[in-house]
């Protein structure tokens, strides 16, 4: 009788330990998740996570850093952080800039980003 007390006792030491290892990867997570995408971008030119790191800056109200990220994931070559550049562009006024990001949108394949005016194409990265 006494094993089988014994033995419960061990089966939730071993689930609460797991649970609270998934506890604590999920707060790091949470903690570091900008840094691991501003990483990628800067680091292995991600363009996805150029995008994510643009919207997480989006979320929490730091434009100047959204701005960068998003523009730096178009000019990778990622249509979504094209659309996104234009959108910002066109919501503060700057309607030039935002139709060259939204053509850089539709050269890459966005339908919905086409337009009947051509403008010159964004810089290639270098």
């Amino acid at each position: 009788m006494g094993t089988n007390l014994e033995s419960n006792k061990n089966y939730l030491r071993r689930y609460l330990f797991i649970f609270l290892a998934i506890i604590s990867l999920y707060f790091l997570h949470r903690i570091y998740e900008v840094d691991i995408y501003k990483w990628l971008c800067n680091n292995e030119e991600n363009k996805a996570a150029c995008m994510v790191a643009g919207m997480n800056y989006k979320e929490k109200g730091d434009q100047e850093l959204a701005d960068h990220y998003l523009q730096k994931s178009c000019e990778l070559g990622y249509t979504l952080g094209c659309v996104e550049s234009g959108k910002r562009a066109e919501k503060i006024g700057r309607e030039k800039v935002s139709r060259l990001y939204f053509n850089e949108a539709c050269r890459l394949g966005d339908e919905k980003s086409c337009s009947g005016k051509e403008v010159p194409r964004l810089e290639e990265p270098q």
